[in-house]
């Protein structure tokens, strides 16, 4: 079963009560007079379709797995919609060809009522699988990005793309039957607005992105890597020097106003060892929030996280339950270039259409893991599960890339885990490691990482 996340009510979609299960007035957008009943072999509202094959079945018990127009029972002359799903800014003229990417596995639904708002933060904090409605047309992106649907013609739907907390919705209406529409431009122009997922937030417009923080350290800056994407650094996604975040990561409610908390490189967040600020952000993180951390600002894993992750300073450091008695104790050198390898296949895909040669050069990380260890990631429906511990369920960290450099062979440089609702990642390399007038590969591969860590959670899933 394939999941992915929905930012509201789930009793929205699939709503149980004392209605009959066969008729779907409150959804009957097409014949304000009569309701379509669904298994009665007649065409009740006079719109020109019966039973399941009316889109006022779309979602009732007796039409699932029937009136999904994809489906091969489906013999009416259908509307083709086809494109591709791209990252944040491909449709700005300020974006570089070469700095926009594809979006696999992104959710394209089309939707014949409009959606359901997501739930604000902080009540939208945590973000559940949850499992997509029968009769919801639907497709998730390819490697490239692309995507295809049979729609009912001449019908308005309301099309949905979305990878995680980014989401636009468009309104638009179906072309006639056997008719087709490519959304997809000739190659170096701007791409469709409607099919690339938003850098700004303005719900307004049909436009959701997370709610960033960014902890900004002494050696690094990524205003460079969100502003050639299109966000608004520094307005839409905020930016606080980690020296100066002690008041954020003191109080829960500071902390429940992002989505996505990124440290870049640095040491300066000496409160870190304090009790209340790890238990903080441990909280932070099970209650859905998302903790993206490079290289030296590794403490910000480890403190609160100290379970997952060993760390190398010619030895092991940081091993154990307890975390290191001060901030940059596992810090070590010199800088190393790895030869990357993906350790998740679908960003191997990905990469190999990118960056195709399979040479994943990447620059400039510091901190060496030295080994990683299970931890509590959530909990378990099925106690027969051999990582599971008295309803816990328990695992290693998640291994996105791997690099190759020195002595080095394979090994683990860009890790992530679940901690019930929410999400850790940690990665040695960082932005703008080089000189360069256009997005660095690891720059692609950390923005992919941070769409790819605001998809949902499940207690068991450590992807």
């Amino acid at each position: 079963m394939r999941q992915l996340i929905f930012f509201f009510l789930l009793a929205v979609v699939v709503a149980p009560g004392c209605n009959d299960p066969k008729t779907k007035p409150d959804t009957n957008n097409f014949n304000n007079l009569k309701v379509e009943v669904c298994d009665n072999q007649l065409d009740d509202d006079g719109d020109g379709a019966t039973d399941c094959a009316d889109l006022d079945c779309l979602g009732v018990d007796v039409c699932s797995g029937l009136n999904n127009v994809n489906n091969a029972n489906n013999q009416q002359p259908l509307f083709t919609l086809r494109g591709k799903v791209w990252g944040p800014g491909a449709d700005m003229p300020s974006t570089a060809e070469v700095d926009k990417i594809p979006v696999p596995q992104a959710l394209v639904a089309a939707y014949s009522t409009q959606p359901p708002t997501p739930e604000p933060l902080p009540t939208g904090l945590c973000t559940p699988c949850v499992e997509i409605p029968s009769g919801i047309v639907h497709q998730f992106s390819e490697t490239d990005g692309s995507f295809e649907l049979n729609l009912y013609p001449n019908v308005t739907y309301w099309l949905v793309i979305q990878k995680g907390t980014f989401r636009r919705v468009t309104q638009f209406t179906a072309g006639g039957p056997d008719e087709e529409l490519d959304l997809e431009p000739p190659a170096g122009q701007l791409r469709n607005s409607m099919t690339t997922l938003p850098a700004r937030h303005n719900p307004t417009l049909g436009m959701w992105i997370p709610k960033i923080l960014v902890v900004e350290g002494s050696y690094e800056q990524m205003d460079a890597m969100f502003q050639a994407f299109g966000f608004d650094y520094g307005v839409e996604v905020e930016e606080v020097r980690d020296t100066e975040a002690r008041h954020i990561f003191a109080d829960m409610n500071n902390l429940r106003r992002y989505n996505l908390i990124a440290t870049t490189c640095g040491s300066g967040a000496s409160y870190l060892t304090e009790p209340e600020i790890r238990a903080n952000l441990r909280q932070y993180v099970r209650e859905g929030g998302k903790l993206y951390v490079d290289d030296y600002s590794y403490d910000f894993a480890e403190q609160p996280f100290p379970e997952f992750l060993t760390f190398y300073d010619g030895g092991a450091c940081g091993d154990g339950a307890q975390p290191p008695g001060m901030v940059g104790e596992c810090n070590t050198g010199p800088s190393y270039n790895p030869m990357g390898t993906p350790g998740d296949p679908y960003l191997e895909l990905w990469l190999d259409h990118i960056n195709p040669g399979g040479m994943h050069d990447l620059h400039n990380a510091w901190d060496v893991i030295h080994s990683m260890q299970s931890g509590l990631q959530g909990e378990c429906d099925d106690d027969s599960d051999p990582n599971c511990i008295d309803g816990n369920y328990f695992a290693p960290p998640k291994v996105w890339m791997n690099g190759t450099w020195s002595s080095y062979v394979n090994h683990p440089i860009t890790v992530s885990w679940n901690f019930f609702c929410g999400k850790v990642l940690f990665t040695t390399y960082h932005t703008h490691a080089g000189s360069s007038t256009t997005l660095l590969l690891q720059e692609k591969i950390m923005m992919y990482l941070i769409m790819e860590i605001q998809t949902c959670s499940d207690p068991i899933i450590i992807g």
